[in-house]
């Protein structure tokens, strides 16, 4: 099989919560679930390419957070690497430092052990690497979102200043506008994922943030609608042009 230079990274798509995790939650976790999911991202963006994907649901922990809560501005509402804080500020458990370790060793060291595996395999096969970093977002702000603005864009872009070309942002807004969806860079949501070990010091590995207003493709209760098969393959022309735009 020919080497692929795109890895395809699902971070907050599973609603799986461990039996071994569960007794520490203050709350009935299903609304939280409902509106924290990144429902059917799995789905939506992986194909052919190789895809990380994070097993468990961010509220056990969240990948796409800076292990250090010193480093991660979300950590101000209790959404660091291990959540304290549900969407709207309640209580959502508590845990002392070793239980944070625990967590984080458990389930945050591994994905990003995978990760950095599968980027190193993509520049090691191609000389290059393109991260794309799927997400979604609800179609009106939740409380902790920094980004207020009701009027949200179909997609957003999110973009690094050191691995994202801007010939990269520029063509997935291009493909986007062609097929009729309107498109904000960084807004409502800002920034892309990269491992630490490339952070800012390759410039090989190129990273996007592509999030879809959840809107056009799943209902608010949480089912695919009907457009869900036409936004999956609008999802995976977008990612098989990006390709070529690193």
């Amino acid at each position: 099989m020919k080497p692929s230079s795109v890895v395809v990274h699902v971070p907050h798509a599973s609603t799986v919560i461990p039996e071994a995790e569960r007794s520490v939650f203050k709350i009935d976790l299903a609304d939280e679930l409902l509106k924290m999911t990144d429902h059917y991202c799995d789905e939506l963006f992986c194909g052919d390419s190789p895809s990380v994907v994070f097993p468990v649901s961010r509220l056990v922990c969240d990948p796409e957070r800076f292990r250090d809560d010193a480093r991660e501005s979300m950590s101000s509402v209790g959404m660091g690497a291990v959540y304290t804080r549900t969407h709207d500020g309640t209580i959502l458990r508590t845990f002392d430092a070793a239980a944070r370790e625990r967590i984080l060793k458990t389930w945050y060291d591994p994905h990003h052990a995978a990760l950095t595996a599968a980027v190193q395999s993509a520049l090691d096969g191609t000389g290059r690497c393109l991260i794309v970093d799927g997400h979604s977002f609800p179609p009106q702000p939740l409380p902790y979102e920094p980004d207020r603005n009701p009027d949200r864009p179909d997609f957003c872009i999110g973009t690094d200043p050191y691995h994202t070309p801007d010939r990269l942002t520029e063509t997935a807004i291009r493909f986007l506008q062609s097929c009729g969806y309107t498109v904000s860079v960084n807004s409502p949501f800002v920034g892309t994922l990269v491992p630490m070990c490339f952070y800012q010091k390759d410039a090989r590995v190129s990273s996007i943030m592509i999030e879809i207003n959840r809107r056009l493709y799943m209902t608010a209760d949480g089912r695919r609608n009907g457009d869900f098969l036409q936004i999956r393959a609008v999802l995976q022309k977008l990612l098989n042009t990006l390709s070529f735009a690193v």
